[in-house]
């Protein structure tokens, strides 16, 4: 498993996001926030990978909101 793709349990993503855990599981039943992967039993997990596409998907939609600020 690459560096890149490595598991980040729910406390992890709650401490990089800074969304609540009911959040977290309301945007992932909304399609809004990457599913998690089961690892074993009712333990799950989310991949790095996906949690900072979404994140960057964010700051990419915040840019495009940003360059229609002020036009007519």
């Amino acid at each position: 498993m690459s560096s890149d793709n490595r598991f980040l349990r729910l406390p992890d993503v709650i401490r990089l996001t800074g969304l609540s855990k009911s959040t977290i599981y309301k945007m992932v039943k909304e399609g809004q926030f990457p599913k998690s992967v089961p690892i074993y039993g009712q333990t799950v997990a989310w991949l790095s990978s996906e949690v900072s596409e979404w994140a960057s998907a964010r700051i990419n939609a915040r840019y495009e909101k940003r360059e229609g600020f002020g036009r007519e």
